[in-house]
C-alpha cells in the first residue's frame, strides 16, 4: 500500500514542480507587465481580463475545458498529465500576477524617484532595487499559493492522473478500508506543504538579514 502511495505522491511532486515554475515565471511576468512603469493600456486590460476569468471560475472546470473541450474543438489530444500542469499553471499565474502587481505597488513611490535620480533604466531599476525588495513582502503570499498548489493537484484525479489522492482511493477500492489509507494520504499531503513552510521561512530569515 504504502509504495503505491508513494509512487502517487512521486507524480504530485512532479505536477507540483512543472506547474510552480511555468505559474512563477508566468505569474511573475503577468504582474510586472500590469504594474507601474510596465503597465501599457491595452496590454494591462488583457492581463486583468485574464486574471479576472481565471481567478473567476473554478479550477474543476479550467481542467475538464482544457482536457476535454480544447482538444475536441481544435483537434489535438493531451495527456491528462498535460492537461493537468497546464491547468495548474494558468491557474496559480492568474492568483501570482495579482500578489506581485500588488507587492510591486506596495513599494513607496520615493524608491522609484530614487532610482531614477541615481540614473537606473527601467530594468535595472526593477532587477537591483524594486524586485528584491518585492519579494521580501509578498514571500508570505507565494507560500500559500504554492501550498494551495500542493493540494489542488487532487482535481487531476478526474482526468486519471494517477496523483497521491487517486493512488488513494484506486487502494481503497481494492481493500475496502479506507481510514488508513486517507490518513496517510493526509499525512503525505501535510508532509509536502509543511515543507514548504518550512523553506520559505529560511528564505525570508536570509533575505532579511
Amino acid at each position: 500500500m504504502f509504495s503505491q502511495l508513494l509512487q502517487g505522491a512521486a507524480v504530485t511532486v512532479e505536477i507540483v514542480f512543472a506547474a510552480m515554475c511555468l505559474s512563477i515565471v508566468g505569474g511573475v511576468g503577468l504582474g510586472i507587465l500590469n504594474s507601474p512603469p510596465w503597465k501599457v493600456a491595452g496590454l494591462s486590460r488583457l492581463i486583468h481580463l485574464f486574471v479576472s476569468v481565471v481567478r473567476g471560475t473554478p479550477l474543476f472546470v479550467q481542467v475538464l475545458i482544457l482536457y476535454f473541450a480544447l482538444p475536441q474543438a481544435f483537434g489535438f489530444d493531451l495527456s491528462p498529465f498535460t492537461a493537468g500542469v497546464l491547468a495548474l499553471s494558468m491557474n496559480s499565474s492568474a492568483y501570482i500576477a495579482e500578489i506581485v502587481r500588488c507587492g510591486i505597488e506596495s513599494i513607496p513611490q520615493g524608491q522609484w524617484d530614487a532610482v531614477h535620480v541615481l540614473g537606473y533604466g527601467r530594468v535595472a531599476a526593477m532587477r537591483s532595487i524594486i524586485l528584491p525588495q518585492m519579494v521580501r513582502n509578498v514571500l508570505p503570499a507565494l507560500t500559500n499559493e504554492m501550498a494551495a498548489l500542493i493540494k489542488e493537484t487532487s482535481i487531476l484525479m478526474i482526468i486519471g492522473v494517477t496523483e497521491l489522492t487517486k493512488a488513494g482511493r484506486d487502494i481503497v477500492a481494492r481493500e475496502l478500508d479506507p481510514m488508513p489509507v486517507y490518513l496517510t494520504v493526509a499525512a503525505i499531503y501535510y508532509t509536502m506543504t509543511t515543507s514548504i513552510s518550512l523553506i520559505s521561512r529560511a528564505i525570508e530569515r536570509r533575505l532579511k538579514k
